[in-house]
């Protein structure tokens, strides 16, 4: 469904003619009586002139952080959505639309929505730009950002660039020619260090423990800066994920600028990159469902022989992808038959399946379907199918337990909002903190939980998330772009309203172990 916006605002201009009669008397003294002139065939009416041309429309740079887009040109109108810092967009007009609480005007964006000049953005015009932008997302691109997650505890994240002396006090940083200065960390972070802790994020693929830490496990608050004036704004634990704008260099050392605007020493960061595992979009002369996928890179291909038994073929790969054409039990072991002719276990393969559509869902209504006991997800247009994928929804690791029952609820919901990127962090009891700065793609649905990528990990197919449902790099960008409410071009963030729903997305079945 295409995005509607509002309907333009068009500044009314009034056009105010001046006549400009003689009504001076006659410095010449009385003049002798004249006769009355004949009557003159009245004037015709003139044309109203044209307003004089007022410049083509002005371009609209965001300067906030967040910048909201209205639906009218109002303080008080509803929120649709939000552009980010940097983003670059046109307005339709050259002047402002309206002024009510806003003081430099408000301007209608071409992609509809109003935004605050002087507030929360600046009109323009000309090529350049008003002030500096930091890296604007990359929409074709595996992901948006390039993101660096913290190599050890204790991290230090400066809210300017720091001098030698600071980084020598605050991360024990050896000035050149100096003798080093011992470090002096907040007293929270140093009992996370000595304790080894890590946050869920990074250890979930290794293994956690099922009982709480000690009281030395560290928070998201305990990693703050306790001192407001100081340099340091907070420290990060081994596994935090931050967004990445660009390098800066101070004196000899090197330092990355994330877009939250805070510097990080350049050697502490590792560099992400992300999953290669896609989905397939279904098309009627090529993929149908059921599709299997195979879950271990152990996992054999098998042939059948003349005698009817099976012998060993080649192992297909992990997250190897086949249409399934039929299924077949052979000396007690279960097998589903590939279009390639070959035999897979069913034991090592996922199974996307063909649901049914949800009542109250039209014809050609988009929908999304997630089985959890398949852990996989299939978009439709009505009855058809045209993406099929698998995910990673949340983990259960003791039924029943908060911190360790992460399972994903079930339920028939709508899209309640869609974000380019956004930070999603938290405390857990067990697992310690976890942090992720601009997590691309999300859409969420109810409550914090969301459908997003999630590119610290190549589990698809398997529980793994905190609750949320887990999408590789390419299929979280796909299902973005393809569900409603659609985000306009230079926009971050986009609401859904009465004229475009939120995609309805059912969740059901029950979470596997495995």
């Amino acid at each position: 469904m295409r995005h509607r916006r509002n309907a333009p605002w068009v500044a009314a201009a009034a056009l105010l003619l001046l006549a400009c009669g003689d009504d001076a008397a006659d410095e010449r003294g009385a003049a002798a009586p004249q006769p009355e002139p004949a009557a003159a065939a009245p004037e015709p009416e003139r044309a109203e002139e044209p307003p004089p041309p007022s410049g083509p429309p002005k371009r609209i740079f965001a300067k906030r952080f967040v910048v909201n887009v209205r639906t009218g040109p109002d303080a008080e109108a509803p929120r649709i959505g939000y552009l980010r810092a940097g983003a670059v967009l046109r307005a339709t007009t050259a002047e402002p639309v309206g002024r009510e609480g806003c003081r430099g005007g408000w301007y209608e964006l071409t992609t509809g929505g109003f935004v605050c000049n002087g507030r929360d953005v600046i009109a323009f015009e000309g090529e350049r730009l008003p002030e500096v932008r930091s890296a604007q997302p990359d929409l074709e691109g595996k992901l948006p950002y390039q993101y660096g997650y913290s190599r050890t505890n204790n991290v230090p994240v400066y809210r300017r660039l720091p001098t030698d002396e600071e980084a020598a006090e605050l991360e024990g940083y050896r000035i050149p020619g100096r003798e080093p200065a011992p470090a002096e960390r907040p007293e929270a972070a140093a009992s996370a260090e000595d304790a080894g802790t890590e946050p869920a994020a990074a250890r979930e693929s290794e293994g956690v423990a099922e009982e709480p830490r000690d009281a030395g496990l560290p928070t998201l608050d305990s990693l703050m800066a306790q001192n407001g004036d100081s340099v340091l704004v907070r420290r990060m634990m081994r596994g935090f994920y931050v967004s990445l704008d660009r390098e800066f260099r101070a004196g000899r050392r090197r330092y990355f600028r994330t877009q939250q605007n805070e510097y990080i020493p350049y050697h502490m960061l590792a560099m992400a990159g992300g999953s290669d595992f896609a989905g397939t979009p279904l098309r009627p002369d090529d993929w149908e469902i059921p599709v299997g996928w195979i879950l271990s890179r152990r996992a054999l291909s098998y042939v059948r022989r003349d005698d009817g038994r099976v012998r060993r073929g080649p192992a297909p790969g992990y997250h190897h992808a086949f249409r399934i054409t039929g299924q077949e039990a052979i000396r007690n072991t279960d097998y589903v038959i590939g279009d390639d002719g070959h035999l897979y276990r069913d034991r090592d393969v996922r199974q996307a399946v063909f649901s049914p559509r949800p009542e109250g869902v039209d014809e050609d209504d988009k929908w999304i379907d997630v089985d959890l006991e398949r852990q996989t997800l299939v978009a439709y247009e009505g009855d058809r199918p045209v993406f099929v994928t698998l995910v990673s929804t949340g983990r259960i690791r003791r039924e029943g337990v908060p911190d360790l029952d992460h399972r994903t609820p079930t339920g028939t919901f709508r899209i309640s909002a869609k974000h380019l990127a956004t930070t999603m962090d938290g405390d857990n009891a067990f697992d310690g903190p976890y942090s992720i700065q601009d997590v691309p793609y999300v859409m969420y649905y109810e409550q914090a939980y969301a459908l997003h990528m999630a590119f610290w990990h190549d589990a698809f197919g398997r529980p793994k998330s905190h609750g949320c449902v887990n999408l590789s790099p390419a299929d979280a960008k796909w299902i973005f772009r393809w569900s409603e409410p659609a985000l306009p071009d230079g926009w971050h963030g986009v609401y859904p309203t009465d004229a475009e729903p939120g995609t309805l997305l059912r969740i059901h079945g029950e979470t596997p172990r495995r």
